[in-house]
C-alpha cells in the first residue's frame, strides 16, 4: 500500500503537471524549469539542564517548477517534502504590471530583510530568533512589488496561510515594505521599514515562540503559550545594512502589539546585528531589496566567509512570561559554487525568565551551546 506521504507527493506532482499542461495550451512557447533545494543539518548540543538531542535533520527538501507562460504571465509551484511531511511554499501566479509585478497565491508577507531573502542565501543556518518568532511567513493573498533605481515598495493584502484553514472567518491583513537602497561610491546601503496589520477575526488565538536558532532538536526554550481573545495585531520592523567589498553588516528590529478583546495586551520585541567578511574577496549580489548569494570568483578555489551575529528576543510583557533569549553565533561558510555551500555555526544560547514548559516544568534560565553544520545545494 502506498504511504500517505507518497500519496501527497503524487498529488502535488500531478497538480504541477496539470499547471504545465495548461501553460502549454495557453501559449505556443511556455518556458518552465524544475527547481529545488536540499538542506541537510547535523547538530551537537552541549546541554545545560534540559536534554537536547543530537542528530541529523533534512531541514528542507523543496521540489517545484517555475517559468513563464507568456511575455506577461509567470508562475511558481513549490512544495517541501522534508522528513515525511508536505508543506506548501511559493504557489504563485505573477504578472508584469506598470513596471512592477502583481502576485496572486501563497507567498511571503513583505516584512524584514532576512525573511524576504531565500534560505539559500541567508548568512547563517537559521534566521534570527526575533525574525522567526515575530514575523509572518507565507500567506494566501494578492501583492504588488515595484523597484526602480534606489527606491522599492512591496505591498500585500492577505488571509490565512496555506494549509491552516479552520472553522470561522479567515484573518484579513495588510502589509507594506518600503526600501531605499542607494549605491554610495560603489558601496551598497540598504534602509527599509515595514509593517503588517492583521484583523484576526475568528483565528483569535496567537502564540509567539522559537527554538535557539537551530532545528535538529525541536525544543522551544521561549514560548508565550496560546494567547486567547486576540482581536488584532500590529507588527513593525526597521532594517539597515551596508556592504563595502567583502565586508557587510546588517541589523533589524521587530515589534508586535497584541490587541485583545479581554485581558492584558502585551508587546513583544527583538533585534539582531550581524557581520560578514568574505575572506576570498567576493561580495554578495544585491537587487530588489535583498542580498543574494556569494559567487566564487575562482571556481577551482571556491569562496570562504566568516560571520558573527548577536540576537535578542523578549517575550515577557504584561502578564505573559514567554522568556528572553539572547544568542551569539559564530559562523564559517564555504561556497563551492553558486549552488553548493557548506556551513558551520556555533551558537551560545542564554535564556532567562522563561515560563515555557518543557517536560512538565518551566524552563526558567537555560544556557546550552550548539554546534550545527549544513550541506546545501539548490537548482
Amino acid at each position: 500500500m502506498p504511504t500517505r506521504s507518497a500519496n501527497r507527493m503524487a498529488c502535488v506532482l500531478l497538480s504541477g503537471s496539470a499547471v504545465l499542461s495548461f501553460a502549454v495550451t495557453a501559449t505556443a512557447a511556455p518556458e518552465f524549469d524544475v527547481r529545488g533545494r536540499v538542506h541537510l543539518d547535523y547538530a551537537l548540543h552541549d546541554d545545560d539542564q534540559i536534554d537536547l538531542d543530537d542528530g541529523f535533520l533534512f531541514r528542507r527538501t523543496f521540489v517545484g517548477v517555475q517559468g513563464t507562460i507568456n511575455e506577461n504571465w509567470s508562475g511558481i509551484i513549490e512544495y517541501d517534502f522534508s522528513e515525511n511531511g508536505t508543506n506548501a511554499q511559493d504557489v504563485v501566479l505573477r504578472r508584469k504590471l506598470s513596471g512592477g509585478t502583481l502576485k496572486i497565491g501563497n507567498f511571503k508577507v513583505p516584512m524584514g530583510l532576512e525573511e524576504v531573502a531565500s534560505t539559500n542565501n541567508i548568512w547563517f543556518i537559521e534566521r534570527s530568533s526575533p525574525n522567526t518568532a515575530l514575523v509572518d511567513a507565507r500567506r494566501i493573498g494578492i501583492g504588488y512589488d515595484y523597484f526602480e533605481g534606489a527606491i522599492g515598495f512591496q505591498g500585500m493584502a492577505y488571509g490565512r496561510g496555506l494549509g491552516s484553514n479552520q472553522e470561522g472567518d479567515e484573518p484579513l491583513g495588510i502589509a507594506g515594505r518600503f526600501v531605499f537602497a542607494p549605491v554610495l561610491d560603489g558601496n551598497q546601503l540598504h534602509l527599509a521599514a515595514s509593517f503588517a496589520y492583521e484583523d484576526v477575526r475568528d483565528y483569535n488565538v496567537k502564540r509567539f515562540r522559537d527554538r535557539p536558532e537551530a532545528r535538529v532538536d525541536g525544543t522551544r526554550l521561549v514560548d508565550t503559550g496560546s494567547i486567547p481573545d486576540v482581536d488584532k495585531t500590529m507588527k513593525y520592523g526597521v532594517e539597515a545594512a551596508y556592504q563595502s567589498g567583502p565586508f557587510a553588516v546588517q541589523t533589524e528590529y521587530f515589534g508586535v502589539g497584541v490587541d485583545r478583546n479581554a485581558g492584558a495586551e502585551p508587546d513583544f520585541s527583538g533585534w539582531y546585528v550581524q557581520g560578514s567578511w568574505i575572506v576570498t574577496g567576493e561580495k554578495r549580489g544585491y537587487g530588489k531589496g535583498i542580498f543574494r548569494s556569494v559567487k566564487p570568483g575562482n571556481p577551482d578555489r571556491g569562496a570562504w566567509e566568516v560571520t558573527a551575529r548577536y540576537s535578542a528576543l523578549d517575550l515577557n510583557d504584561t502578564g505573559f512570561q514567554g522568556g528572553e533569549q539572547e544568542n551569539l553565533t559564530l559562523g564559517l561558510t564555504y561556497y563551492s559554487n553558486p549552488n553548493v555551500r557548506f556551513m558551520l555555526n556555533y551558537i551560545m544560547v542564554d535564556v532567562t525568565d522563561s515560563g515555557a514548559v518543557v517536560d512538565g516544568s518551566p524552563v526558567g534560565d537555560e544556557s546550552p551551546n550548539i554546534l550545527i553544520g549544513r550541506a546545501q545545494y539548490s537548482f
